[in-house]
C-alpha cells in the first residue's frame, strides 16, 4: 500500500510538472506573438524556473518521492544556471567540464538541502561527499582545461595535450 501511495504522489508531481511546462509554453507563445524579447539571456530561465519548482515540490511531497526529486530539481536548476553563464559569457566550450556541476555536484547539494530540511543526517552526508567529489572533477577538469589551451598556444599539439592532463 505503501509503494501505491508513492506512485500516486510521483504522479502529481508529474502532472504538477508538465502543468508548469505547459504554462510557461504558452506565455513564451504569447510573448513572441507580442512582441515581447527575453534578449540573449532570458531563456536560460525556462530551464532554471522549472529546476526550482521540481526542488520545491520535491520538498514538499516528502518521504521518498521527495529524496528522488529534491536532488533531480537541483540538476536541473544546475544546467540552466550553467546555460545562463554560457550564454552571458559565450563560453559554450566549458561543458568540457561544467557536466561535474551538474552531476554529482548539484545532486550532492540537493541531497543537503532535502537532508538538512528533513532530518536525515545520512543524507547530508551522502550529498556532502558527492557535492565534493564533483566539486574536485570540475576543478581537475578547468585546470586541464586552461593548462592544454596554454599550451595549445605554446605551439604544442593541443589533442596530443589535452589527452596527456586528462590521463
Amino acid at each position: 500500500m505503501n509503494n501505491q501511495s508513492n506512485n500516486r504522489g510521483l504522479s502529481r508531481v508529474f502532472i504538477g510538472l508538465g502543468v508548469l511546462l505547459i504554462v510557461m509554453g504558452v506565455l513564451f507563445f504569447v510573448g513572441q506573438a507580442v512582441g515581447f524579447d527575453l534578449g540573449p539571456f532570458g531563456w536560460p530561465f525556462f530551464v532554471i524556473i522549472p529546476g526550482l519548482a521540481l526542488s520545491g515540490v520535491g520538498l514538499a511531497a516528502g518521504g521518498p518521492t521527495g529524496e528522488r526529486i529534491t536532488p533531480l530539481g537541483a540538476a536541473v536548476t544546475m544546467v540552466g544556471v550553467i546555460l545562463l553563464y554560457q550564454n552571458t559569457v559565450d563560453h559554450f566550450e566549458s561543458w568540457a567540464y561544467t557536466w561535474a556541476l551538474v552531476f554529482p555536484t548539484s545532486t550532492g547539494l540537493g541531497q543537503i538541502v532535502y537532508g538538512s530540511l528533513k532530518g536525515r543526517k545520512e543524507m547530508v552526508t551522502t550529498g556532502g561527499r558527492s557535492a565534493l567529489i564533483g566539486t574536485a572533477l570540475f576543478v581537475v577538469g578547468r585546470s586541464s582545461s586552461s593548462l592544454s589551451s596554454a599550451s595549445a598556444g605554446s605551439g604544442l599539439d593541443s589533442t596530443v595535450s589535452a589527452g596527456l592532463w586528462h590521463w
